[in-house]
């Protein structure tokens, strides 16, 4: 577990995310990661000559015929050391019965998700991974083939025109308007809340390629994580005669702030606590969505227009600079329309493989 938690700080100067080794340790520890309860997970790491040159993880869930992923990949830019690390999770997900093995998703579509495909000079953003130019080309290499991508927008607080038009828009539908409420996260009633956001989740991202519900395991964790994210940060829902009509969270981008070393400890929690206090220069919206049931109905437009602008004074009121909208399936053409409109064009890509695993049988 040391040397698979200890490896990124090591490789981050080939261009790959360097995560805190606290949260990586907790995700992998089952007492602390509810996830881990109902899914199968393995670990593998490749060495040459006694050193440890790359490393993966497989998931496989107990419950249900979902989809075997491969995620948390690490390595040297050394192509034998990547195919053989896909190789070792294509055989775990073939012993637990899958035929095919997606990727990268560390854990699931839920988590982080795919390998960066441009730009390749990306400043970092919070939960949106950076990996090295050469890595689309050894996992094709390795005998996957493309399975779709994702997408940030991202909008430039200086040049925005939403605001403005949606106090116009606001002005001309009254009458419905008095319809819609939007209310803050009661952090008073934090676990009624995170529950409140993973139902709306689930069901605003259901039709979506790989979703995955939230696992009661999952939603404690996302409360842990969640909760030092809103000291600056906020989550917004939209209520329409009372009933949830969607939500939108936006939280800082702490990225930057993060050790490159992984360690908080002995100065590291410095510069990250200034980051959580808000004190970056943007942020990042990881959740924009509207219930299924509204989808068509007049309220959908008003609602996403109404938790944009909420949104975008947070970050005025913060004075952060750039937002990120992220990640948006690249077919889910609705939300890239919105996107255009907003002014937030595409800013990174990001790919999803799938490979067979029948060959490891």
């Amino acid at each position: 577990m040391r040397a698979f938690i200890e490896l990124p700080a090591r490789l981050g100067p080939l261009g790959w995310s360097v995560p805190l080794r606290w949260e990586e340790r907790r995700l992998f520890d089952a007492g602390k990661n509810g996830f881990l309860r109902d899914h199968a997970v393995a670990r593998f790491l490749a060495w040459r000559d006694g050193r440890a040159v790359g490393r993966i993880a497989a998931c496989v869930p107990l419950a249900g015929p979902g989809p075997a992923s491969f995620g948390f990949l690490r390595a040297e830019q050394d192509a034998a050391a990547v195919s053989a690390l896909l190789d070792a999770a294509r055989g775990f997900a073939a012993l637990h019965g899958r035929a095919t093995l997606d990727g990268p998703l560390s854990f699931t579509i839920n988590h982080e998700v795919g390998a960066l495909i441009e730009p390749a000079d990306r400043a970092p953003m919070l939960r949106m991974p950076r990996t090295p130019p050469w890595l689309p080309d050894m996992i094709a290499q390795a005998g996957f083939t493309p399975l779709g991508d994702v997408l940030a927008c991202t909008l430039d607080l200086a040049s925005e025109r939403h605001r403005a038009r949606f106090v116009a828009l606001a002005a001309r539908r009254q009458a419905e308007m008095a319809r819609l409420r939007l209310r803050g996260f009661d952090r008073r009633d934090f676990d009624a809340e995170v529950a409140r956001v993973a139902d709306l989740y689930d069901d605003a991202w259901a039709e979506n390629r790989h979703a995955v519900p939230l696992r009661p395991g999952e939603i404690a964790t996302m409360s842990k994580l969640l909760r030092p994210l809103l000291m600056s940060g906020e989550v917004v829902f939209a209520e329409w005669d009372g009933a949830p009509v969607g939500l939108v969270s936006i939280v800082p981008n702490i990225e930057p702030a993060l050790p490159r070393d992984g360690r908080l400890l002995p100065f590291g929690w410095i510069a990250l606590a200034k980051a959580l206090a808000g004190r970056v220069g943007s942020a990042r919206i990881p959740m924009l969505g509207i219930a299924r049931a509204f989808r068509g109905h007049p309220a959908s437009a008003l609602a996403m227009g109404a938790l944009l602008d909420a949104a975008i004074g947070v970050a005025a009121r913060r004075g952060w600079r750039q937002v990120e909208i992220s990640w948006i399936l690249e077919e889910n053409t609705a939300m890239r329309n919105a996107m255009a409109r907003l002014g937030a064009p595409v800013s990174g890509r990001w790919r999803l493989w799938r490979g067979g695993t029948e060959r490891m049988s």
